[in-house]
């Protein structure tokens, strides 16, 4: 009997409960889906000549979209016969991404990862046959999460592929089904970044340019943004939760201080007209990401506040203002926010 799509996401996270921490604590295949298909339960994406489209594509201008659900945003920029995508969503969902992608008109000649984590990393072996950059802290990160999904496929892809299939999906379904055939013959190298940068680096693609800059930890240690000039828009990857609160992935060299000071980096480049994509959450502007600056601010200043008036760590993680209470995920990640910025703070 098919599963609902509310009871494979139920599924996908209840199977992540049991599971070792890996980049965002996702290591099985998809788990980062389960929210996105809860969310969006009963949405459908776009037919684009004659197939259903499993992502929801966003269309930012002519040459750049961005694919929304199944793990971070990703995005599409289309150039003078090649294309690139930025980041690749979870393990299972590479080759759907990059057909999608492809069904815009023009070849993808090029993948960017943001980061390691498995939502914004896992696909990476639908983009296999071509380069792949990412900084070089991102390398045994990556290696790491796409042994645990490789692990577990056998188990989790035929699942999935049952519930594409369920779904009308059928072209989804088949990617996932080639991706099964092709298991054993896949390594975590069909994960890693081909091509790896320290600061800066700068590719072109079709005509038009990507700018990927590493400014300091933040998100983990390994977060690059990419800037695309000629279109005015920035990917900034998870270095911004848009609408919700933000994952400090202390276990990967995250730090609030140092996210604050690629925030001011990504502000730098951006005017009124700038399109930001967030890692998570819906495309804003420069005011947007700008709220993520000031959510660490009211952090920092949250915690000296209570430092300076003698609170213990255990007091401090218990602090929830309304507003702060408010967003999502806040049972999970206020809390633990607190308490990271207390410890950058104190020095602990």
């Amino acid at each position: 009997m098919p599963v609902s799509r509310r009871d494979f996401a139920t599924l996908l996270a209840r199977t992540a409960a049991t599971l070792p921490a890996v980049g965002l604590a996702l290591p099985a295949s998809l788990q980062a889906l389960a929210p996105d298909v809860a969310e969006r339960e009963a949405a459908r994406g776009p037919t684009l000549r004659g197939q259903a489209m499993f992502f929801e594509w966003e269309r930012v201008s002519d040459r750049v979209r961005v694919a929304v659900g199944g793990g971070g945003n990703a995005v599409l920029y289309r150039g003078d016969g090649e294309a690139a995508v930025t980041d690749g969503k979870n393990f299972g969902l590479g080759r759907i991404l990059r057909r999608e992608a492809e069904a815009f008109g023009v070849p993808v000649g090029l993948l960017v990862n943001t980061h390691h984590h498995g939502d914004h990393s896992g696909g990476n072996e639908g983009f296999r046959d071509l380069p792949r950059r990412a900084h070089a802290h991102t390398v045994p990160r990556i290696r790491a999460t796409a042994e645990a999904n490789l692990a577990r496929a056998a188990e989790a892809l035929p699942e999935l592929r049952e519930e594409l299939a369920a779904q009308g999906q059928p072209a989804a379904a088949a990617d996932v089904e080639g991706l099964l055939d092709a298991l054993e013959g896949l390594t975590p190298d069909d994960f890693l970044p081909t091509d790896t940068f320290d600061r800066e680096s700068q590719v072109e693609v079709g005509g038009g340019s990507l700018e990927l800059r590493w400014v300091s930890r933040g998100h983990t240690d390994g977060d690059n943004f990419i800037f695309l000039p000629q279109e005015n828009v920035l990917h900034t990857g998870d270095l911004f939760f848009h609408g919700r609160h933000p994952y400090v992935d202390d276990g990967a060299g995250a730090t609030p201080a140092g996210w604050i000071r690629c925030l001011d980096a990504m502000l730098a480049l951006c005017n009124a007209d700038t399109v930001v994509v967030p890692g998570h959450g819906a495309l804003t502007d420069r005011e947007g990401l700008a709220g993520q600056r000031a959510y660490f601010e009211r952090l920092q200043a949250m915690v000296e506040e209570a430092v300076h008036e003698g609170r213990s760590r255990d007091e401090v993680t218990a602090l929830a203002p309304d507003d702060l209470a408010a967003l999502p995920g806040a049972e999970r990640h206020l809390p633990r926010n607190l308490g990271i910025v207390y410890d950058e703070v104190t020095g602990a």
